[in-house]
């Protein structure tokens, strides 16, 4: 089990908390508390008084909405380092959104908002950090759903590869997925099955390959140029 200061410095790493001094960090730290999940655990339903947001050590979260039918949509993958649910402490009567729970065995630090936010008052230069972090990401986020509404499945689909490519020690680039294709499929906003058609027709193509888990990008420069 992570100790206390083992927190600390992966809280320290996160650029919620880089604007905080050493006062400040210290006293939002204090109140910090380890969360385990199994996969497949809720650790929040949408409509759940928000009293915390969190950061992932190791592992993963999904935030999700279900439909009245148990269709479920996913919104987000969370990975270890990333902080999710952070902007809904500051809404008047804060509600959770949208639902979260693990995909894999997971571990997070909980912050609670009200720690937070006491540490936040009376330094005007910290809020203003924190608003450019927020800023970035709801950014972020606006042109995620320009891209789900405004283009193709197909485009949806290149642009997501293209974003997540990682360069090999060889050069070779490289898509690692550790979410099923159920869940991928989900995030783009596609059936798994036009997933699977339109990988297929990226590969006919020579555009990419699968290799495993991942895909391989054969040529990028064509694929951001291929309309589908």
């Amino acid at each position: 089990m992570l100790v206390k200061t083992e927190m600390r410095e992966l809280l320290q790493r996160n650029p919620l908390f880089i604007a905080f001094d050493d006062e400040r960090f210290e006293q939002v730290a204090a109140a910090a508390q380890l969360i385990r999940l199994n996969p497949q655990q809720v650790l929040f339903q949408r409509g759940d008084q928000a009293r915390s947001f969190f950061v992932v050590i190791e592992g993963q979260v999904k935030l999700f909405l279900q439909s009245r039918g148990g269709d479920e949509k996913i919104l987000a993958l969370v990975n270890s380092g990333q902080a999710f649910a952070e902007a809904v402490m500051f809404m008047q009567g804060p509600i959770y959104p949208v639902s979260a729970g693990a995909t894999e065995p997971t571990a997070l630090i909980s912050i609670p908002n009200a720690d937070f936010l006491a540490a936040l008052k009376g330094d005007t230069g910290t809020c203003l950090r924190l608003l450019g972090v927020l800023s970035q990401r709801l950014h972020a986020q606006i042109e995620e759903i320009e891209e789900l509404t405004l283009e193709s499945a197909g485009n949806r689909l290149i642009r997501h590869l293209a974003r997540r490519a990682v360069r090999d020690p060889d050069g070779t680039l490289r898509v690692h997925f550790d979410e099923t294709r159920q869940m991928l499929a989900s995030q783009l906003s596609i059936k798994p099955e036009t997933l699977s058609r339109l990988t297929r027709a990226l590969t006919d193509a020579g555009l990419i390959e699968a290799d495993g888990r991942d895909i391989v990008i054969r040529d990028m420069e064509q694929l951001v140029k291929h309309e589908m």
